[in-house]
């Protein structure tokens, strides 16, 4: 029973049973008030009822059983001697073990102290080597209830579980969650009568109560696909939101803004290509087509280009900015790193060397900075290349008629935003080496036009990508040295620059003494990494591209936008520890020449750990969007590109891959209705408008940036 004086905009402390201390631990949970807490929905079902005794568990099956703990322990493993955390859990019919590869030992060894009960689920496999029953990285909650007791009923019927953070139990939460769920009745559904009536959904409150308390007649198995009706109505109703704000914002204001129709004239786009050493892919010339439409209508262009690892973006966002100059505009390209921004600099300064274009490069470590801005701003300097300096104050343009945005998704919407402002309308094209499912494309760019290069320019070589256990470095290390006696080169990639004792990370600067007197003595190293000075990391990739560095020691400051034909092998150190986007892009760095490439991932697991699976996927697909799916689907959207960088409201229920026709459904639906009415001005769409501004609060006015 909740207090009279509680309603859904309290704070989630003034729930009975919650207090300070709990407070503070569901606010990790992202949980501020009672309406939070209601929208935190469980990620899956048990039924207690169907709890199996442990002998009669099947391999390679979800499976649920309970069992006290008989013993455990922590102990060394492989040549690594990496600890792993082992309990074994008994009931009458047999025993099955648990092994964690990740664990704070102080607090799982009090946790699971012998004698204690649990409710153990995850996936059954068989030991290789004890021929044992084991589930690796459990989900565990303890079962202190007996039969009888007050309370058992939690422990036989379809229970909810929900995410959890540490130092809050799953039982704890349950109760809190009812002590509130007598408040959903007074959650308004902003979904139009004429909707629910179309899509056969139902009411707002009642599928929140059953997703929170299924009744023992519930079909587990359909909650747990994400099938039950109930489900899907929450589903549509998350999509439908974010939906309507993106048509909101990106349809009708975009619509509404005129935009600097540029002339293009056919001899103009023979002389653009005739700036490029090679001729355009197919995929290329259409996409610059796709520009060049936009680029010529009354509307401001505000596209998405993607395209893999090496397919040529470059090529084409510089027939962008030549249009743009040929129109007397400028043309800004705005790249994360200063790596990345030099090499830009670089490339497009030789391509355009014959000819009267101007290219300047501000960084914050650039040479001749204060001249480049001034440049920009009288309108000498035509194409201006830089990093987030671009929007620094003090940074102006002349004319400024095309924003470039390169690997978009490691810029905040606020920087997008701040650069586009020093436009007037200006034409807007943002680039993406991390392909993105279309799904995902959907949901975070709304109706942004999107061209594709999804065919590759010949001669890039297949990369050869293979797994190495721990065990296994000494043949990495031949193979790194073996292709450095042919005249090729390596880079060596750590996730950290110094070492963290931590998380027991090898790291760049550490090692690069280590390998030097080590594995590779004799061998001509190079260092770089994101805290180094401008004018280090340039002078570093100048003596490598001149063949003067055999191996590249770098930390992921090399992810984008490095192209040395001679590189030929890409070494991954914690390969385990990086995503798999990450890991694309990195490997992307070679078999940019003619001769075979190699990617060496280095894991610190081994076969059948949670992250070995994960890298299988990088050995199985060379396709970057195939890579992006899979990356997609183990990590979530919020963690894909992170929520606070692509400016959306998190979803809480939805999930775009699995969920993708939901998804489509609700998109239509939304941009539908605002075609009907761009205001939501009906009285009908009164509730619809009010959710749309809570959902997107502070981000609402970025929706157009994308």
């Amino acid at each position: 029973m909740t207090h009279p004086s509680v309603d859904l905009a309290s704070p989630v402390q003034f729930l009975k049973g919650v207090g300070p201390r709990r407070a503070e631990l569901l606010g990790k949970l992202g949980i501020q008030t009672v309406r939070d807490l209601l929208n935190h929905f469980p990620q899956r079902y048990e039924d207690r009822a169907a709890i199996k005794p442990i002998a009669q568990t099947q391999v390679d099956n979800l499976e649920t059983v309970r069992g006290v703990v008989k013993n455990v322990s922590v102990s060394p493993m492989g040549r690594t001697r990496k600890k792993v955390f082992e309990a074994a859990f008994a009931d009458k019919s047999g025993v099955i073990r648990a092994i964690w590869f990740k664990f704070p030992e102080k607090a799982y060894l009090q946790r699971y102290a012998v004698g204690t009960e649990w409710i153990v689920s995850g996936k059954v496999t068989v030991n290789k080597f004890r021929g044992n029953k084991v589930i690796i990285h459990p989900e565990t909650e303890e079962a202190d209830i007996e039969p009888g007791d007050e309370g058992a009923a939690d422990s036989y019927k379809i229970v909810p579980i929900y995410p959890l953070t540490e130092g809050l139990i799953q039982r704890a939460l349950r109760g809190i969650i009812k002590s509130a769920e007598p408040l959903i009745e007074h959650i308004a559904d902003f979904i139009p009568d004429e909707l629910n009536e179309r899509y056969k959904l139902p009411g707002l409150a009642e599928s929140m109560a059953y997703i929170h308390s299924p009744p023992p007649d519930a079909d587990v198995n359909s909650l747990n696909e994400f099938e039950d009706r109930h489900q899907k109505k929450l589903i549509f109703n998350e999509f439908f939101l974010v939906q309507t704000g993106l048509a909101l914002k990106h349809g009708t204001a975009r619509a509404k803004i005129p935009g600097v129709a540029m002339g293009v004239e056919s001899a103009l786009m023979e002389k653009i290509r005739s700036v490029f050493p090679f001729p355009l892919t197919g995929a290329q010339k259409r996409a610059l087509g796709e520009i060049t439409a936009d680029m010529t209508s009354d509307k401001p262009m505000s596209r998405l280009l993607q395209g893999d690892v090496g397919s040529g973006k470059t090529a084409v966002a510089l027939s962008a900015a030549l249009i743009a100059v040929h129109n007397r505009k400028q043309a800004a390209i705005m790249a994360p790193t200063e790596i990345l921004a030099n090499q830009h600099y670089k490339n497009i300064s030789r391509a355009l060397g014959a000819t009267k274009v101007r290219v300047e490069l501000i960084t914050s470590g650039s040479d001749g900075k204060k001249e480049a801005i001034s440049r920009a701003m009288s309108g000498e300097a035509h194409i201006i290349i830089g990093t987030h300096a671009l929007i620094q104050e003090g940074v102006d343009f002349h004319n400024l008629g095309l924003v470039i945005i390169d690997e978009q998704h490691r810029f905040g919407v606020r920087q997008r935003a701040e650069l586009m402002k020093r436009g007037v309308h200006a034409h807007t094209l943002i680039m993406s080496a991390t392909p993105i499912p279309r799904t995902l494309a959907m949901t975070l760019y709304g109706d942004l036009d999107v061209s594709v290069l999804d065919e590759m320019p010949p001669g890039r070589t297949p990369i050869s990508t293979k797994i190495h256990e721990p065990e296994q470095r000494r043949r990495a290390i031949e193979l790194v040295r073996d292709e450095v006696k042919k005249g090729r080169q390596a880079y060596i990639i750590y996730p950290l620059v110094e070492e963290s004792e931590k998380l027991e990370l090898k790291a760049a600067v550490t090692m690069f003494e280590h390998l030097r007197e080590g594995d590779f003595a004799g061998l001509r190293l190079g260092l770089t990494h994101g805290r180094m000075k401008s004018a280090e990391k340039d002078e570093v990739m100048e003596r490598f591209g001149r063949g003067e560095i055999d191996i590249l020691v770098s930390t992921t400051v090399i992810e984008v936008g490095i192209d040395y034909p001679n590189a030929t092998v890409m070494m991954i150190e914690h390969a385990d520890r990086f995503g798999l986007s990450q890991l694309h892009q990195l490997r992307g760095r070679v078999g940019r020449g003619t001769h075979s490439s190699h990617c060496l991932l280095m894991a610190e697991c081994h076969r059948g750990a949670p992250g070995w699976d994960r890298l299988k996927v990088m050995e199985k697909f060379q396709d970057g969007f195939k890579i992006a799916e899979e990356d997609l689907a183990r990590r979530g959207a919020g963690d894909f590109f992170g929520s606070k960088q692509s400016g959306l409201p998190e979803f809480k229920i939805g999930d775009i891959l699995r969920d993708h026709r939901i998804l489509a459904e609700a998109r239509k639906a939304a941009f539908a209705l605002v075609e009907e009415d761009p205001k939501l001005a009906k009285p009908e769409n009164a509730k619809l408008l009010k959710a749309v501004k809570e959902n997107w609060k502070d981000r609402f006015e970025l929706g157009e940036v994308g």
